[in-house]
């Protein structure tokens, strides 16, 4: 139902896809403007890692065929390892790529997060429309504490997901080759729902409560942990078919698939979070969902914490 219910939200809501895009455009556009500062450098080092990752042979590459698949992702993997090898050629600009790259441009993403759920939170509690631009400057101060701190929490859940992809192109093994495009799928998509399913709470409770980052990530897990094993198999459910369609059907899939999933993974959020406290939300202009009250939801145990 959390899925359903998330979809039937995007839709209804799917001027907030647009806003969310443009605002993503423009976040990548700015990182990439300071990035240009060293643009020859940093594209010498992608020709070079292009052409000895060998990943020019596989481009054209979008489907699941065993071996030829197994090929490319190593060659993906060879191709990111040669670049950063390339780029720390010199330290100060290797440093530089990596603070815009994986500190500035996940804060500002983890600010539209905060956006997005604000005017989430906006339709599905009174169904009232929101501005993207007066929301923004209107939680700027919270956003930005949220998503700082956001991103280096995420840090260690992001390194496993990378790790995980990486020690599967290692495997060599011609057997395996033709696994692989399956274990490619799913491992990524598990280590994904479980990172989605330590976060899902944290961005709906700091809307809904307006608590510091951290009160509202404790408010946040207590009401994942009603609902953990949905959480986790929708988020699961939600990658899964991502990085399927993403792998079947290559890069047009991909530029169709990534404006959708980021504020898919935004409506679902804030549909678990208000499931789980039990709180009334429009899903559509004429529906409204009244979810189970949580002396319905918490188990038996937790019953003398109620008031």
């Amino acid at each position: 139902m959390m899925f359903k219910n998330s979809v039937r939200l995007l839709c209804a809501n799917f001027d907030k896809v647009w806003k969310l895009l443009v605002y993503h455009i423009l976040s990548i556009a700015l990182c990439v403007g300071l990035l240009s500062v060293f643009f020859d450098f940093y594209v010498d080092a992608g020709t070079l890692a292009y052409h000895e990752s060998g990943l020019s042979g596989f481009v054209n590459t979008g489907t699941l065929y065993g071996s030829t698949l197994a090929k490319g992702l190593t060659a993906v993997a060879d191709f990111v390892i040669i670049f950063f090898r390339e780029i720390f050629s010199n330290a100060g600009i290797g440093i530089y790529f990596c603070l815009i790259a994986f500190i500035l441009l996940p804060l500002l993403l983890n600010v539209g997060k905060i956006v997005t759920c604000e005017m989430m939170y906006g339709y599905m509690s009174s169904c009232q429309k929101q501005s993207f631009t007066g929301t923004y400057l209107k939680s700027l101060k919270s956003s930005f504490s949220y998503g700082i701190v956001k991103v280096f929490y995420s840090m260690p859940f992001n390194a496993l997901i990378v790790l995980s992809m990486w020690a599967l192109t290692r495997i060599n093994n011609d057997i395996f080759d033709y696994i692989l495009p399956f274990a490619f799928v799913i491992v990524p998509a598990i280590f994904m729902a479980f990172k989605e399913t330590f976060n899902a709470g944290w961005a709906p409770a700091k809307v809904v409560y307006h608590q510091n980052v951290f009160k509202s990530y404790g408010k946040g897990m207590k009401a994942v942990l009603r609902r953990g094993a949905k959480v986790f198999s929708t988020a699961f459910i939600i990658f899964l078919l991502a990085i399927v369609l993403s792998v079947v059907l290559g890069l047009y899939a991909i530029i169709i698939i990534l404006p959708l999933i980021s504020p898919l993974i935004h409506i679902f959020e804030m549909v678990m979070f208000f499931s789980s406290q039990g709180m009334r939300f429009y899903v559509d202009n004429d529906t409204i969902l009244t979810p189970k009250k949580l002396e319905e939801v918490d188990k038996i145990e937790d019953a003398k914490y109620l008031i």
